[in-house]
């Protein structure tokens, strides 16, 4: 342990270090599409903590609390009714302006695939990142060994070409299962919360349009009869 604090420049190159990282990251971004970048770190400001973990909301609690208002307050009552999730207390709006049924499920059914793939792409960018990260080590071992095999057995030259096939795969490592895949981890957990609570409210706030609203039936088109001129 003493040997390795006492030589721990040797372990970090920067430069190399960039390299393997903005490898992996680029990689990922390719693999997930031009918005999972920018999503996948704007994910990491609440990785951290848990989902209405201080109010202790949950699906349950929403769909009987919606229940409650709609049998104490009326249908208006809705207007009142917010969630610490700002796609649920949309849900909640929506259902109370809506004029009737199929429309609002129409709407709510696509707004929870749509949040559902913002919410995963950043937990998947992540994953992605973990995978590729060990393959663009070994990239970097592979070229190391090249170098390490052309410059023939002189000591001297040796090293260099040493040193950086073994950082690159240590660095791609690091990259993988220290950064990436715990980042991953954790937004993935909490992907699963979201997505189960919203899917939860959605099918009740459905099931609360079908009995509140009007049912419209299927839409029968008949194509116009054509004209015939007057002689």
């Amino acid at each position: 342990m003493d040997i390795m604090l006492s030589n721990i420049e040797r372990f970090f190159d920067p430069l190399l270090f960039g390299l393997v990282l903005g490898s992996v990251l680029i990689m990922a971004w390719i693999q997930n599409g031009r918005t999972s970048f920018f999503q996948a770190f704007a994910a990491l400001l609440n990785c951290g903590r848990d989902p209405f973990v201080e109010s202790g909301e949950n699906a349950t609690f929403m769909c009987r609390r919606i229940d409650f208002v709609l049998r104490e307050q009326g249908f208006a009552g809705l207007e009142r009714v917010r969630s610490e999730d700002t796609f649920v207390t949309r849900v909640i709006s929506e259902l109370l302006h809506s004029k009737d049924a199929k429309t609002f499920e129409e709407w709510a059914r696509l707004q929870k695939n749509l949040t559902q793939k913002k919410q995963d792409i950043s937990a998947t960018y992540w994953n992605a990142a973990s995978e590729i990260a060990p393959a663009i080590g070994l990239i970097g071992t592979i070229i190391g060994l090249i170098q390490l095999f052309a410059t023939g057995i002189d000591p001297l030259k040796m090293g260099p070409a040493m040193s950086f096939t073994l950082l690159t795969s240590l660095y791609g490592l690091f990259v993988s299962h220290i950064i990436a895949f715990p980042i991953y981890v954790r937004l993935h957990a909490r992907a699963e919360i979201l997505n189960a609570y919203r899917a939860a409210v959605v099918q009740h706030a459905i099931a609360i349009a079908k009995r509140e609203l009007i049912i419209l039936g299927p839409v029968h088109f008949s194509p116009a009869k054509s004209a015939r001129a007057a002689g």
